[in-house]
């Protein structure tokens, strides 16, 4: 079946929207994660065959190895980067492709799902929503892990359709390295495998041995893997195996009976997918669904979507705004409904140009300023790893004290400054485990200190009030003195100090 000329037009809109900060650093939003996607793929350019592992750049020169996910989004960034030379913009490349590879896999689920005109509502959300326009160009594996998640609910439909053994072959494998990539944001589609099963052949048909085979293979590999991820972390990052990592994900209990973690699921929605009036048409979407119970296959995906919000309530969702990837595409579909109930109503068929153009900008001009926010870029530590990058020697050891912005101040997994400053760099925070400080202190031959700057005003400082972040409190630097380290220059951004030549230096 051919594409309709209005999804051509979308995707060159949405490949525009994607492509306009390629040429652009790694400092905007989420620029910890990229930076750790990016540094470890560096990591891995640098090494014969394909590791698995990679140098842990917020360590110095310890060498010290870690593992996160399974690197094939690496892998893809790595072919692409042979054909540019540029890093930074061969990850972008790569998430703009897997953002086009997705949207292709979008629209055969919309023909079992909505009709045409709801379609088209629909892929004009996807293309708009501020979180798939950041992350499908952000150097981290969301838009992998989205393809693979809308891959996996295709060859899902498409064996409930037709069950063969060569379709459920295609959804084992598929799940299976959704897994592998992100298990917290794809394993919720499991659901609606399950149920479709039960629906064609019932209880008894769940223990069928193709899908028993499908599962021990699936259970232990999925175990075979998480032991070696365990066993890579083991010796510099052991807060990283899975025994500290699921329980994080999975959150406390009784965490889901209080109001702020559901209050930041939906902020996340209502700010990132649906901005502004777009949530009104998710909500009359909703509404339709409801009334009319037609789309049992939206249903199951819906239904899919809140298990994943109760299950994963730690870390997940509730913190991060990329962990809300998954409810995009179920909430397009829901707008897709609502928009298109809303022409087909009486009162506005007379209008219908009007309304056409009412929706249209109430799509793109709430999507702005979030947009401007998501790809506001931190200039204070790009301009202090510039810096280093242009004054000191390669090999030379740095210490970085980042105290410029709450969410650096105590997370020592910071590897902006290495990426970019191209230099062994440990980062000093509270809690930077006592022998890396310790290290530190003795190999360091610069620190870099960037400044406190002012909390955010507006509605991003009414939220940061609403999380609770307040006021940096910055740690004295008096140490710094007392390990023989003088001030070498301090501009409005940063300071840099420079341990003073001994005898033993000559």
């Amino acid at each position: 079946m051919s594409l309709p000329r209005s999804f051509w037009l979308l995707l060159l809109a949405g490949l525009a929207l994607r492509c306009g900060a390629l040429n652009q650093p790694l400092v905007d939003a989420h620029l910890i994660r990229q930076c750790q996607t990016a540094a470890a793929t560096k990591s891995m350019i640098a090494e014969p065959g394909f590791p698995l592992s990679a140098t842990i750049p917020w360590q110095g020169d310890l060498g010290s190895r870690y593992l996160q996910e399974l690197p094939l989004y690496n892998y893809l960034v790595i072919g692409v980067h042979y054909v540019t030379g540029q890093l930074d913009l061969s990850g972008k490349l790569t998430s703009v492709l897997l953002w086009m590879v997705s949207f292709f896999c979008l629209q055969p689920i919309w023909r079992r799902m909505l009709d045409a005109r709801q379609a088209l509502w629909a892929n004009a959300l996807f293309v708009i929503a501020p979180l798939g326009v950041f992350f499908g160009q952000a150097f981290m594996p969301e838009m992998l892990i989205q393809a693979l998640a809308f891959g996996l609910v295709l060859t899902a439909l498409r064996y409930h359709e037709s069950p063969t053994l060569a379709r459920w072959v295609a959804v084992a494998a598929t799940g299976l390295m959704a897994l592998l990539v992100k298990l917290p944001e794809t394993s919720h589609l499991y659901l609606i495998i399950a149920i479709l099963i039960f629906w064609r052949a019932g209880w008894r048909g769940l223990m069928a041995p193709r899908y028993l085979i499908a599962a021990v293979l699936t259970a232990a590999v999925l175990k075979a893997w998480g032991s070696y991820v365990d066993s890579v972390n083991a010796a510099a990052l052991p807060e990283w195996s899975s025994r500290y990592v699921l329980p994080a994900f999975i959150g406390d209990f009784h965490s889901r009976f209080h109001f702020k973690p559901w209050a930041m699921i939906f902020l996340y929605i209502g700010g990132f997918i649906v901005p502004g009036p777009a949530a009104a048409g998710v909500a009359y979407g909703f509404w339709v669904f409801i009334r009319k119970c037609r789309e049992r296959l939206l249903g199951l995906w819906l239904l899919s979507v809140a298990a994943y919000y109760l299950v994963w309530f730690g870390n997940c969702g509730t913190a991060q705004s990329y962990y809300n990837l998954p409810a995009l595409g179920p909430l397009c579909a829901l707008f897709g409904i609502g928009v298109n109930a809303l022409f087909a109503s009486e009162r506005i068929a007379p209008w219908r140009r009007p309304a056409i153009i009412a929706v249209v900008l109430a799509l793109v001009l709430p999507a702005v300023p979030v947009l401007r926010y998501l790809f506001k870029q931190d200039r204070q530590i790009f301009a202090a790893a510039g810096w280093l990058h242009r004054h000191t020697q390669p090999g030379e050891v740095i210490l970085f004290r980042p105290n410029h912005r709450n969410d650096m101040i105590d997370y020592h997994y910071n590897p902006v400054v290495a990426y970019y400053a191209e230099r062994p760099t440990f980062v000093w925070t509270r809690y930077t485990p006592v022998s890396q400080r310790s290290t530190a202190l003795e190999r360091a031959r610069y620190v870099v200190v960037t400044l406190p700057a002012p909390l955010p005003s507006g509605l991003p400082g009414m939220l940061n009030q609403f999380r609770g972040i307040s006021a940096l409190q910055p740690e004295p630097l008096d140490w710094l003195a007392a390990e023989s380290f003088e001030l070498v220059t301090q501009e409005s951004e940063f300071a840099i100090y420079q341990r003073r030549s001994s005898a033993s230096d000559h």
